[in-house]
């Protein structure tokens, strides 16, 4: 026998039993790999199907890959959000206002749908069975009776992180997390995550499964055209009462309740439908126009005469039409600079002193969307110098507001809540991309339809959803089914869902 085999045969073994053991490693790896990215595409689904509403959803949903977006071709939207990753989907939440609000930082898991519940709680209002929220009840303290204002502001397009990163010029805001009630583990529970639907959820308290606004953007498959999710500046597609709609028909109207925003989309789901609403009264909402002023439906609601003159033309005429070398000098481009906050902040704080606000025991509301992070952040980014400079202003101007809310109701006599309706992405870096619309648009009709392009009609990055024409994907011999798989193959898509699989997948 040769005394050298003999030696090498130990060694064989153990080099097998090395290789075998870094394969079963490998092999659990993967498996745990593959089951989290199972468990993390149930969950979106669940997200989508949380905001899924017949007639008005698309027929194929999008997920795109971490780091990816899709977006618009143009110079105001180089960023979109829009995903459940961390960037798009997580908020801040913060409710302030000694002594009706207990100080701490708070781990509990929250949601937009919740705040309606928490101030139902303060104001001794039964919500409707349409509330899908809880009370986050620790932050209260029961005993102290009711606020006499009510203020909520949805910072749109306010990232968690920002609390962070550019505390130190937002000493307003830190204060309020400091000395408030801070939940840190709250984000958006559905999708897309974006303007119209945050607003809604914010002011109902519902799933937009049942208030309705599901997309910020609606198609209209009969005539072929997209439509704000609210037509003619009308609440009648808002399918569930907000908060401002229950205590109007609670305290008969005479409660002060006023909505300002700079779209209407966003300030129609925190007010709701005014007078609009049967047995309800006219309630203040003023939304900005692409004229530069501010206006409403007077149907259902009041515009303050002291406000129907106020422009943003001043802001870019003080400034020489630019701002951070960039050119200002219109109503939609003055609105994506840090100029803009303090022209929100100016119609607030008339309101604030003009109305009646906070001068007796029923408790008044507040409801305001400030744009600026939005608009900046759509334009510039998260990470740019122009974002934080508008953080920085937008601070400055939220203590105006409170400093003016204070003088008028007096000292620890109002509730604040600070959130968002959603985030926003940064510039892809690596092999990450920024896509167009219509890159997934001609991707699909290659593949699909290279004769007639006509199987998808419409396509909105805001919305992350493809209509479908569905006697066209009869014709083709086509299922919803075969155009998901195809999209979900693609580098720069983490998921693709059809409709059947959205209306299938909820439990609540």
């Amino acid at each position: 026998m040769n005394l050298s085999s003999v030696r090498r045969k130990p060694r064989i073994i153990i080099w097998l039993h090395l290789y075998l053991s870094i394969c079963v490693l490998v092999s659990l790896r993967e498996s745990g790999q593959a089951q989290q990215t199972l468990d993390r595409k149930r969950e979106f689904l669940e997200m989508y199907a949380r905001a899924y509403y017949p007639g008005r959803s698309g027929q194929i949903m999008l997920v795109p890959r971490e780091g990816d977006f899709v977006t618009r071709n143009e110079p105001a939207s180089l960023f979109m959000h829009g995903s459940p990753w961390s960037y798009d989907a997580n908020i801040p939440l913060l409710f302030f206002g000694s002594p009706f609000i207990r100080r701490g930082t708070y781990a509990d898991t929250a949601a937009q749908q919740d705040i309606v519940p928490t101030l139902a709680k303060l104001l001794r209002l039964p919500v409707p069975p349409t509330v899908t929220g809880q009370s986050l009840e620790k932050a209260l303290d029961s005993s102290a009776g009711r606020p006499r204002v009510i203020l909520v502001v949805v910072l749109d397009g306010m990232r968690q992180d920002y609390f962070e990163r550019h505390r130190e010029v937002l000493p307003t805001l830190t204060r309020l997390r400091r000395d408030g009630a801070w939940f840190s583990n709250a984000r958006v529970n559905f999708l897309p995550t974006a303007t119209a639907l945050g607003h809604a959820t914010i002011g109902t308290g519902a799933d937009p499964r049942i208030h309705g606004i599901v997309v910020n953007t609606a198609f209209d498959r009969i005539s072929g055209k997209s439509w704000s999710p609210y037509p003619g500046m009308s609440p009648r597609t808002l399918m569930a009462l907000t908060l401002a709609d229950l205590w109007n028909l609670e305290t008969e109207g005479q409660a002060v309740i006023i909505g300002q925003g700079s779209i209407f989309v966003a300030v129609a789901g925190l007010v709701g439908h005014g007078a609009c609403l049967f047995n309800a009264r006219p309630t203040i909402l003023v939304s900005y126009s692409i004229n530069g002023g501010w206006e409403t439906n007077s149907e259902c609601y009041k515009l303050p005469e002291y406000l129907k003159n106020q422009k943003s033309a001043p802001l870019w005429e003080a400034a020489h039409r630019q701002w951070m070398g960039h050119h200002i000098a219109s109503p939609d481009a003055v609105s994506r600079s840090a100029l803009f906050p303090k022209f929100e902040a100016d119609a607030l704080v008339a309101m604030i002193e003009n109305e009646p606000v906070g001068m007796d025991e029923l408790t008044d509301l507040l409801l305001v969307n400030l744009k600026a992070p939005d608009f900046v952040g759509h334009q510039y980014g998260p990470d740019s110098p122009e974002m934080r400079e508008t953080l920085a202003e937008q601070d400055r101007q939220l203590a105006r507001i409170l400093e003016a809310l204070e003088k008028k109701a007096g000292a620890n006599r109002a509730v604040v809540v600070v959130t968002a309706d959603h985030g926003m992405p940064a510039e892809p870096q690596g092999v990450r991309k920024r896509y167009f619309e219509k890159d997934i648009v001609e991707l699909v009709h290659k593949k699909f339809d290279p004769d007639r392009a006509a199987l998808v009609t419409h396509f909105d990055a805001r919305n992350y959803q493809l209509f479908v024409d569905k006697s066209r994907l009869r014709e083709l011999g086509l299922k919803l089914s075969q155009i998901k798989e195809y999209l979900e193959a693609q580098p720069f898509i983490y998921a693709s869902f059809t409709e059947d699989e959205i209306k299938n997948a909820f439990s609540p």
